[in-house]
């Protein structure tokens, strides 16, 4: 991310949260200040609201969860003494919110204002992750299917094709390739209507109004529909010119970028890459212009605006690649009720390896259609809002929906998300209920080996018993999953840090350390 795109970033989230600590500091003030102060004289941490447990539903059956000694009021104490001292120290800021749970009881073991909300970044995807689990079913499939109101003569289909999307977040260029072969197996070789894309389910194709707006041309912000392809981006394959002529450009999905208007010059392999791919201003498709430095093929992705429309322009370019000829052009719309006849259909995969792509990866793209998936099912269209109240509704079953939260996406790429940390590990806690409570756990990463909490310096000893999902927003950052202890079972963890001052690395370091002290225990 460029750096004047992160300083604006960081200045909007400070001023924000400004706000919010100006709104609050007369009443809170005296009572926080004091409470702290004490409390960390004794090396307790503070909280803005005790809770004896983070509640949600029994029964938690499985074994990965009750095995081991229940916690003692002693080594209670050294949980406190291992996390206090660090998570009061100099490198963690005071907006820093922390929890540290019993997954077998709930009791909670430590915590440190865990009821402030703070900014989660990618951390709130196990919110919709929990969510999905909970409302959708970890074995359950989205759907997508080609149907026709036609009838098939003499090789030719007389009728459009209706291409409808069931939030399938994973839904490929190749499975429409797939969909052109059944096609042709069907002996279809021309169809005299259109391709028609239906995204009713989700309803119309937007962006979430809080995102940062130089977010949106990238692949990471994404707008969700019933009927995206490619994770809602498309690729651009540059290639440069030996001779130094312009550099040769692929498109992949065929048809999704639209116009493509200017070119690149190759230049040598020492030279600078001032490289744009700019969406023009009626977003007809794109822009191209400035030089790339000699070398290998090089891979830029931007956002799909329309994903719904491009659906249908993607399918009916493979159409005609694939030798089906359509008459009629590409366009939106839903299927009649009519259109009855299934030319093709496609499952996802489960629910289950959804979620743990998305937190190995930190995908938006499937936080986002996961949070509207969870809409559908609750009220038939999987609109945000209809996502949004599914994820308050799920929260509330489990006692843990603050009034103090503001969630406003499913993936936390808003910087106007604010979570706690006690809402954070309730719905982890919650994920731990039946007795697939080990499968359900490995759908978060290891922390030190895999995804996006790969990189953290977590302690050799403790490697593979760690799991995790991370958010990161420029000041912000979180960590939160379980912890397979030596002695005790699982525990379950969450740390929201913002506005951190002294250095990222140190605010790694401390909580690895922390998780590294817990999981001898």
């Amino acid at each position: 991310m460029p750096r004047s795109i992160a300083r604006r970033r960081r200045r909007r989230i400070i001023a924000h949260r400004l706000r919010l600590v100006l709104a609050l500091i007369v009443v809170i003030a005296v009572v926080t200040f004091g409470v702290r102060a004490l409390r960390s004289m004794h090396g307790i941490a503070p909280s803005a609201a005790p809770t004896p447990t983070i509640p949600t539903a029994p029964p938690f059956t499985s074994a990965f969860v009750r095995h081991g000694s229940a916690w003692s009021d002693a080594d209670k104490s050294k949980v406190v003494r291992a996390a206090a001292p660090i998570l009061n120290g100099a490198a963690f800021p005071a907006t820093t919110g922390a929890v540290i749970v019993d997954a077998r009881t709930g009791h909670i073991l430590y915590e440190h204002d865990a009821h402030v909300p703070l900014v989660p970044a990618s951390t709130l995807k196990v919110v919709v992750a929990a969510t999905a689990l909970h409302d959708l079913g970890p074995t359950h499939r989205f759907e997508t299917e080609i149907v026709t109101d036609g009838a098939i003569r003499d090789g030719t289909l007389d009728g459009d094709l209706y291409l409808v999307g069931g939030g399938d977040p994973e839904l490929a260029t190749d499975d429409l390739r797939g969909a052109v072969h059944r096609l042709k197996d069907e002996g279809i070789g021309v169809v005299s209507g259109a391709v028609v894309s239906d995204g009713s389910l989700y309803g119309p194709d937007a962006v979430n109004k809080t995102w940062d707006a130089e977010d949106l041309e990238y692949g990471w912000a994404a707008p969700p529909s019933a009927i995206t392809i490619d994770n809602g981006a498309v690729q651009f394959t540059l290639t440069p010119d030996p001779d130094g002529g312009l550099a040769t450009i692929q498109v992949d999905p065929p048809g999704a970028a639209g116009k493509i208007v200017g070119g690149v010059r190759s230049v040598s392999e020492y030279a600078d890459n001032t490289l744009r791919i700019d969406p023009l201003p009626d977003g007809s498709g794109y822009a191209l212009s400035g030089q790339i430095p000699y070398g290998a093929p090089q891979k830029y992705w931007r956002s799909i605006a329309k994903p719904t429309a491009v659906a249908a322009t993607v399918l009916r370019s493979l159409a005609y690649s694939g030798g089906v000829a359509v008459a009629g052009d590409a366009t939106t719309g839903k299927a009649p009720a009519g259109a009855s006849t299934t030319l093709w259909a496609h499952r996802s995969r489960p629910v289950a390896s959804i979620v743990q792509q998305m937190a190995r990866d930190s995908d938006n793209h499937i936080a986002e259609q996961l949070l509207r998936a969870v809409g559908a099912n609750a009220s038939g269209t999987g609109t945000l809002d209809g996502g949004l109240a599914a994820e308050h509704s799920f929260l509330a079953s489990i006692g843990a929906d603050d009034p103090r939260n503001a969630l406003v996406d499913g993936s936390g790429l808003s910087a106007a998300d604010y979570v706690t940390a006690a809402t954070l590990a309730a719905a982890l806690r919650s994920m731990l209920r039946g007795s697939d409570a080990q499968a359900e756990a490995a759908l978060l990463p290891r922390v030190a080996l895999d995804g996006t909490v790969r990189y953290r310096p977590l302690a050799p000893d403790v490697l593979g018993r760690v799991r995790g999902k991370d958010g990161y927003i420029e000041g912000a950052s979180g960590l939160a999953g379980y912890v397979e202890t030596a002695h005790h079972g699982v525990v379950v963890y969450a740390f929201l840090v913002d506005d951190w001052q002294q250095g990222l690395d140190a605010i790694w370091a401390g909580e690895d350390d922390i998780l590294a002290r817990i999981a001898r225990m």
